[in-house]
């Protein structure tokens, strides 16, 4: 028996219901993989909506340690679902780590994978690579994607992995495809690469302003970008942050890009 549980009424959709039981035994061997100022401590006894002290009483008077477990199972829901809309609220407001707490705090209630998804999602958004990529986790072992879901779920993991490389790396080294670029722009490319790595960052804005002119791709407006950034020509390095945001608006770096131009607004 399933009870329908909304999930976010955004791109980060995924299905619509979730499943009733409160599965004890995974929330115990999942004990300690997340935790939020609303989810009390993890993997603890979904019987007690608020996660309340013992003896707290539930509206008929009864104690939780007495209450059935079918209304322990439908307490978890209706707190779960309080959590999800409270993190939806927050999710539209662009308040996201408040929003990630309560996707959690939902998702520890239930152990349901879509809350999972939800909470993967919301992680991305933040560019909280490893966050993201352990609920996504989640989500493929105990959801039932379809192929296609799944695909696209593994193709998102392989984007947020290919972004967490680049923190240390800190430029594109390549574009995503061969066929993008012209002989004449990947030659200037690859050499952008090497004066950015070789601290040169001059001749990097120079070659990598050639293949711009060739082959204008998000992975050269992001190495402008970044070389601008390094030179100390803050406009610049938002204005290509920008653009690289207008070309990726869904890339799992827009939380690192987001905050980026922040700190370039706050140091002029």
């Amino acid at each position: 028996m399933k009870r329908a549980l909304a999930l976010l009424a955004l791109p980060l959709v995924l299905a619509t219901s979730a499943p009733a039981e409160a599965r004890r035994g995974r929330g115990a061997r999942d004990a300690g993989s997340a935790t939020s100022p609303d989810a009390g401590v993890p993997g603890a006894d979904v019987g007690t909506p608020d996660a309340g002290t013992a003896g707290a009483s539930t509206p008929d008077g009864a104690t939780p340690e007495r209450t059935p477990p079918a209304q322990r199972d439908a307490a978890a829901i209706e707190r779960a679902r309080a959590l999800f809309l409270e993190g939806q609220a927050a999710y539209a407001a662009g308040r996201f780590d408040e929003a990630s707490a309560k996707m959690v705090a939902a998702y520890e209630l239930t152990h349901a994978a879509e809350l999972a998804f939800n909470a993967a999602r919301v992680y991305e958004r933040m560019s909280a690579y490893a966050e993201a990529l352990r609920y996504f986790e989640f989500y493929l072992r105990d959801g039932a994607p379809t192929p296609e879901e799944r695909a696209s779920v593994e193709a998102r993991m392989a984007s947020i992995r290919e972004a967490s490389a680049r923190r240390d790396a800190q430029v594109f080294a390549a574009p995503a495809s061969d066929d993008e670029l012209t002989l004449e722009a990947r030659t200037f490319f690859l050499r952008g690469v090497s004066m950015f790595r070789r601290g040169q960052f001059g001749a990097a804005q120079t070659a990598f302003l050639a293949a711009y002119r060739f082959a204008p791709l998000p992975e050269v407006i992001f190495n402008l970008a970044v070389t601008s950034e390094r030179m100390g020509a803050r406009q610049d390095a938002i204005d290509y942050f920008r653009e690289y945001l207008r070309a990726r608006p869904d890339g799992p770096d827009r939380g690192d890009v987001e905050a980026r131009i922040r700190r370039l607004r706050e140091a002029r």
